[in-house]
């Protein structure tokens, strides 16, 4: 019997501090906000060739990695002088958590640009963050003053080549 009794006591005991656990307030920790913009642009991207005055399209993915949506991204760019560099669109009102938007940009070198690497800076700043990425875009002159210089040079090597040839070829 003596059995039973120390059951029932560890039973009772056990029933108590259940219901003193399942009574009493439970404290939920709420995870902390993360705020993390990320912009990523395709790989191709990172060291382009471009050409002064044309067009050059890249696209960006902005996303938001953060558990807490963020609010009023605006886009820019920290470029060369005289470059031009458009973002469609320009600014994101809402971004919620775990999703992301893809940007178009279009680069526009200056007509004055010399040969050589460029490099341009993409800047997301919102409300609760602030981000960037850069690139580095790079100008191959196709014809450079000594690539005509060449070129006239082998012009008149081949003509010289030719008018030996007639005078020579008739006697």
């Amino acid at each position: 019997m003596m059995i039973v009794g120390k059951q029932v006591l560890w039973l009772s005991l056990l029933i108590a501090v259940l219901l003193m656990f399942l009574g009493s307030p439970v404290v939920l920790l709420a995870q902390e906000d993360k705020v993390d913009l990320s912009l990523r642009l395709l790989p191709e991207y990172y060291y382009k060739e471009v050409v002064p005055g044309k067009n050059t399209p890249l696209f960006m993915e902005i996303r938001n990695n953060g558990n807490t949506a963020i609010t009023s991204i605006r886009l820019n760019a920290d470029k060369p002088e005289g470059w031009v560099v458009d973002f469609k669109p320009d600014n994101i009102s809402y971004l919620s958590a775990g999703s992301s938007q893809t940007i178009d940009i279009n680069v526009i070198p200056s007509q004055n640009s010399v040969r050589g690497e460029y490099t341009i800076t993409l800047l997301a700043e919102a409300n609760e963050t602030r981000t960037a990425t850069s690139t580095i875009l790079r100008i191959e002159s196709g014809f450079s003053f000594w690539l005509w210089v060449g070129l006239g040079l082998a012009a008149l090597v081949i003509a010289g080549f030719v008018i030996i040839f007639l005078h020579f070829g008739k006697q």
